[in-house]
């Protein structure tokens, strides 16, 4: 202290604060409260005396320490004592010298008190820090953001009210709002802890683990996140607020905020307060500026959810309080809107308003449909939007501007493409997509389809609910009075406002569609025309990027939306634009082939034609991806069907000409045509192979729900549709379509055999429609699909063969709707292409010495590659046949694990191949138990033969942890865990008799080599990488839940030391999925432990590691447990595993806990609390029902201990003894 006071050096200064935090943290107890608190105060002095003088950063630590004083001696002050520093704080404030101590310790407090990575390590329990959180939350944190209130306030009217202000006076108000809004950003930005004061430390868990699924959902809190004592957790603060789509959620506040929160002149002054900073050029010398932190808190406000804070004591009440907010609100974004409307979205700066901006009307629009009012009419309760048009006069002004902002963005982006801004954007972002403008576009899609979707839903459950709705009492009125006058008077109901907003939608979704069609249209340009100044690097990089309808799936899925509002103008518009272009690029291949032949066209060229001609189709494409969404939605299944808004239009049209849904999809068809065509011309340069592959992705996404549709999937259906794709039992033209497309794939693969992503795209346009077996059967009948079989087998060598795979399992799935004698010869030719590459090369004299020869080896894995794709298209149709070949095949597979070494490829491949056996081959269709017996030896064999091959290598897959070789050991795992649960769906575990024994125990050794070849192919290193480490404890759970009594019978003494130590690590594994299953395996194992036992003939080297085992997983499941940060989720399964251990090993339970209370504090109060709680823990685990059926129970494989029977004791024992063990 000596030294602060009299230094004149500020590093000195700073290292003698750092030193007297650390002292005052380590030996608080030594030192005392009241000499801590006199410190503190003498230190706050400081700071207010000399807080013009000391150097910035010297006066944040001096801060600082204060804070971190003031928050350990928390728990020891009296409510009265705390107060009185707050309120010390608060004058300050509100004093508020340049700068503010009160400001910057408020800061500091704030970020103490909150928990996560800003909180010091004050070496005390985690009750401590909680409990100063719920005390310093609900009683203090207010005094301070009104405080801060008081201060916007307070300079606003300044900046107001002198307009000739004297020189400093602008930084000095700049100042002051700008460290207010720190405050208020902070506090707006924090996570409160649960209200439920039964949970002592409910958050005592930490962070989720990785791969874990939030089960959250909107008004119901997390219970791992109401203080997050992870080491490396962060406090969410309005800064962050951009950065993670998983937060973008304002707080759920208490209802004790709502006189601050939902007042009036607070949410308008902070909407005055950013006007004022942009007014203000002052805050540009800050970083943050005040316009920003403004912002932040805008942001934050637009949207307050949650019922707590709109709770009154009427329904009535409740939703007024809610109209009032959103009026507010509403009339503050439509001025922002404005703003951002009038801005020149290209100038420098523009990006934190929009964006801001962006986010204030998503949270709001999301926050405001996610609850229903509590008002009810005609005996139901309004909707959202409802009650937003029948209490807010500004509700359809507010969207309407929403929807012209929407638009405004799309128009600003075409602005941009046609200014010279695009060079700078091209080289900062790499194209506009990438542009802060789309970005914010993207976010307000995403709002405005959740208006159109919560519309659609109402709409879908008012026609269900309809006959229900004509016999409610429609006297049933709810007893709210200030939203029922406000009915009353204007006779507004859901049906009245519900078509109003469609209709507002429907116009609103017309300009979106005309401005978004503009920009793609020009994005299309830019890209044509700066092709040529793309390096090769970047061309290289654009081919490996996902496709288009992959990359704008949501843009593209939210024009859908938009278009089916009208669908009649947005075929028609699709229609035009697609026609227009198609002609154009018609004339253009004309006008060239016109020169060909006249002999001009060397002397003119054809790059100013092949510019045209790129435009043209770069802008078709997009047309056709519009109409393929606008058409039809994802996935190729059975309860796929034409959207009804498509339908309805379709049936009000006059005739099939003026079906535009018929027309675009004909004029599909006619394109592909012209573009397969001219591939075989002269022309065929210009034709382009993108545009094809789209054509087809239209086509695989189309035709399987479009064509030969089963009239019994709608109520209504267009006599259009059914002339033009239905079946030819009732007049339709379907089985034409169906053959004319096989047509075009024999031409594709005619013509393009070396386009690998167009030939992908055409095959998989053939699997879409073999998942509908009324086109599959169509095509398989079709004169055209057996010589397409042969001509594909007869011409492999032409195809790529990354294509082959797919183009046979294209075929067998096609194949198996054939007639039997036409599937027997189909399957035949494709087995023949296998075996012709497999056997034949096996059998060549000189195998042996030219197998290494890459040709021999290329053979080799397309065969096994095509052999994985007929495995692929396993079905009951065909399934007797691929097991017949797998037999036949076995000895082949076999002599090539022989043949090759463990770093080549053949082996990988071959195990691929074993893999999608275990997948896809149902074990219990084969014909008696002689065949599942031989299946398993063959299986075995393979395992067998790929084991030696591994251990005659020299080198296991080891430490490699390159992507080949993980590869190959996921691929191993997956198979031996499909092998497991392909047998046990006709067994449910090894004890049931619904298989034969001599079938169960062959299989089982089967899975038990499996695991054993596993252990002693792969090395420890690679287990542990987080895909195969998950892949691997799926497995051995399924292996104990399944096979316990066989890995005790067959599985080494080695393998089960290796088994029991990833039992071990898996327990404290910081992936959820890891964990789950972990502790699902040791419940299993531990139940069959302690039910059935080893048996006396078990050896005793066996006993004693699974007895060791069982010692080593209780104590790291229980340091786990009460040390690590955990996954609240994970209470069941882990406390499950725990009370099974503790059933096993009673004794080592008591010693690890014995452990525990050693290494806690000296306090008696924390030895007596935690020794009470275990007494509690294990009274109440006598009690337990589910523990006495499990040592009850007389099943050969016992089921495991229900965990949620344990979970609230378990909550119970794991939140008093964190609260006191964790330490931070």
């Amino acid at each position: 202290m000596v030294v602060v006071a009299n230094s004149q050096v500020p590093t000195t200064m700073f290292f003698a604060l750092r030193g007297i935090k650390e002292a005052v943290v380590s030996g608080y107890v030594v030192i005392g409260t009241d000499a801590a608190l006199a410190l503190r105060d003498d230190l706050f002095q400081m700071a207010v005396d000399n807080c013009r003088t000391y150097a910035p950063f010297v006066l944040e630590s001096l801060c600082w320490t204060v804070a971190v004083i003031t928050k350990r001696s928390w728990g020891d002050l009296s409510e009265e004592r705390r107060a009185v520093f707050v309120q010390t704080i608060c004058d300050d404030i509100l004093r508020h010298t340049t700068p503010c101590i009160g400001i910057i310790i408020a800061k500091y407090l704030l970020d103490e008190i909150s928990g996560g990575s800003k909180c010091s390590d004050l070496h005390v329990p985690w009750e401590f820090h909680y409990a100063c959180k719920v005390s310093f939350e609900r009683s203090y944190m207010p005094r301070l953001f009104e405080a801060s209130l008081k201060v916007l306030h307070r300079q606003l009217q300044r900046s107001l009210g002198e307009p000739q202000v004297k020189p400093g006076s602008s930084q000095t108000i700049t100042y002051e709002r700008r460290s207010a809004l720190h405050i208020a950003e902070k506090v707006l930005g924090w996570t409160f802890t649960s209200p439920d004061a039964d949970k002592v430390i409910d958050a005592s868990f930490g962070q989720a683990k990785g791969g874990a699924q939030s089960n959250s959902v909107s008004g119901q809190r997390n219970i791992a996140s109401d203080l997050d004592d992870s080491d490396d957790a962060d406090t969410q603060n309005g800064s962050s607020i951009f950065n993670d789509e998983t937060q973008n959620r304002t707080p759920l506040f208490p209802h004790s905020w709502q006189p601050l929160l939902l007042n009036r002149d607070v949410l308008g002054m902070f909407f005055s307060v950013y006007d004022a900073a942009v007014n203000d050029q002052m805050h540009i010398f800050f970083s943050p500026g005040s316009s920003h932190l403004a912002l932040q808190c805008l942001t934050q406000l637009s949207g307050i959810r949650g019922k707590d804070i709109f709770n009154a004591p009427s329904p009535g009440e409740s939703d007024s309080l809610r109209i009032e907010y959103a009026q507010i609100i509403m009339k503050g974004q439509l001025r922002l809107i404005r703003q951002v409307c009038a801005t020149d979205l290209s100038s420098e700066g523009s990006e934190g308003i929009v964006m801001a901006t962006t986010q204030m009307i998503r949270r709001f629009i999301e926050a405001q449909l996610d609850e229903r009012p509590l008002t009810a009419t005609n005996g139901q309760r309004l909707h959202s939007l409802t009650l937003l048009a029948a209490g807010v006069t500004e509700t359809f002004e507010y969207f309407n501007e929403v929807g012209k902002y929407i638009s405004m963005l799309l128009r600003a982006a075409s602005g941009i493409l046609e200014s010279d801004v695009i060079q700078h954007i091209d080289e900062d972002f790499g194209d506009m997509d990438n542009y802060f403008v789309m970005q914010a576009f993207d976010e307000l899609a995403s709002a405005w389809s959740s208006v159109i979707n919560e519309i659609r839903e109402w709409s879908y459950m008012e026609d269900v609910s309809q006959a229900h709705q004509q016999n409610a009492d429609h006297s049933s009125v709810s007893s709210a009075t200030d939203i029922s006058a406000v009915l009353s008077r204007g006779g507004v109901d859901d049906q009245s406002v519900m078509r109003s907003f469609m209709q507002f939608l429907t116009t609103a979704a017309h300009l979106i569609r005309s401005d978004y069609i503009q920009l793609r249209m020009l994005m299309c340009e830019d890209s044509v025309h700066s092709s040529d100044s793309r390096s090769n690097v970047s061309a290289v990089d654009q081919c490996i990027l996902a496709k288009d309808f992959v990359v704008y799936e949501d843009q593209l899925q939210f024009f859908a939306l938009l278009s089916r509002l009208d669908t009649r103008t947005s075929m028609d518009r699709l229609h035009e634009s697609l026609c227009s272009r198609c002609n154009a690029l018609q004339n253009e291949f004309g006008r060239l082939e016109s020169k060909i032949k006249s002999g001009t066209f060397a002397e003119s060229g054809g790059k100013s034609s092949q510019k045209a001609i790129d435009l043209l189709h770069e802008q078709i494409h997009w047309i056709v991806l519009l109409i393929g969404h606008v058409l039809a939605d994802s996935g190729t299944s059975e309860r796929v069907l034409i959207p009804q808004p498509i339908i309805d239009y379709s049936a009000s049209c006059q005739n099939i000409e003026h079906d535009m849904v018929v027309q675009n999809i004909m004029a599909i068809f006619k394109l592909l045509q012209f573009e397969l065509d001219s591939s075989s011309s002269e022309l065929a340069a210009y034709v382009s192979p993108l545009l094809i592959e789209t054509l087809y992705w239209a086509l695989g996404r189309i035709g399987p729900i479009y064509l030969l549709f089963d009239h019994s999937d709608y109520r209504t259906m267009s006599s259009s549709l059914a002339s033009a794709f239905g079946d030819s039992k009732t007049g339709g033209n379907g089985q034409a379509v169906v053959r004319g497309i096989l047509g075009f794939v024999r031409h594709t693969f005619d013509e393009w055999s070396s386009e690998e992503d167009l030939l992908h795209m055409c095959i998989s346009v053939l699997k879409n429609l073999s998942q509908r077996p009324n086109i599959a059967q169509e095509i398989t009948q079709s004169p055209l699909f057996s010589p397409l079989v042969l001509y594909l087998s007869n011409n492999m060598g032409q195809i790529p063969e990354s294509t082959h795979s797919s183009i046979v399992e294209a075929l067998a799935l096609l194949a198996c709707y054939s007639h039997s004698a036409d599937h027997s010869r189909s399957f035949s030719e494709l087995k023949e292409l296998i075996t012709r590459g497999i056997a034949t090369t096996l059998a060549n004299e000189n195998f042996s010495s030219q197998c290494h020869d890459h040709r021999v080896v290329s053979t080799l894995l397309d065969s096994l590659d095509m052999m994985d794709g007929l495995l692929s298209a396993a079905n009951f149709r065909n399934m007797d046949m691929i097991f017949e070949m797998m037999f036949e095949m076995h000895p082949a597979l076999v002599r090539l694990l022989s043949v090759y070494s463990g770093g080549d490829e053949v082996p990988c491949r071959t195990i691929q191949v074993l893999e999608s056996a275990m997948r896809y081959l149902d074990i219990s269709s084969l014909a008696d138990n002689d065949y599942m017996l031989r299946f398993s030896h063959n299986v075995r064999e393979i395992l067998q033969q790929y084991h030696v091959l591994k251990q005659k290598s020299g080198v296991p897959l080891s430490s490699s942890t390159d992507v080949d070789s993980l590869n190959e050991t996921t691929t191993l795992i997956s198979a031996v865990s499909y092998l497991i649960r392909n047998e046990m769906g006709f067994a449910a575990n090894e004890a049931s008799q619904s298989t034969n024994k001599a079938v169960s125990d062959s299989y089982g050794e089967t899975e038990v080599f499996g695991l054993y070849c596993i252990h002693t192919t792969v090395s420890q290193e690679q287990l542990q990488v987080p895909n195969v480490l998950r892949g691997y404890m799926q497995l051995l759970s399924e292996m104990i839940q399944y096979r316990t009594p066989s890995l005790l019978r067959w599985l080494p003494l080695p393998v089960w030391n290796s088994v029991v130590a990833m039992l071990v690590k898996g327990a404290d594994s910081e992936i959820y999925d890891v964990c789950r299953r972990t502790y699902e395996a040791i419940s299993k194992l531990g139940a069959y432990l302690k039910v059935v036992g080893l048996g006396g003939d078990a050896p005793e080297e066996l006993k004693r590691v699974l007895s060791t085992g069982i010692k080593q997983m209780l104590s790291r499941l229980l340091e786990a447990l009460l040390y690590s940060p955990f996954d609240a989720e994970l209470v069941e399964p882990a406390g499950a595993a725990l009370v099974t251990l503790r059933l096993i090993d009673p004794e080592h339970f008591q010693v690890c806990f014995r452990e525990l209370l050693s290494n806690v504090s000296p306090s008696s109060a924390f030895a007596e609390r935690l020794s009470a709680t275990l007494t509690k823990f294990n009274t109440e685990l006598e009690n337990s029902e589910s523990i006495r059926r499990l040592l009850a129970s007389t099943d050969l494989i016992p089921d495991s201990i229900d965990g949620t029977t344990l979970r609230q004791p378990l909550f119970e024992f794991l939140v008093n003894t964190r609260a006191v063990l964790r330490i931070k």
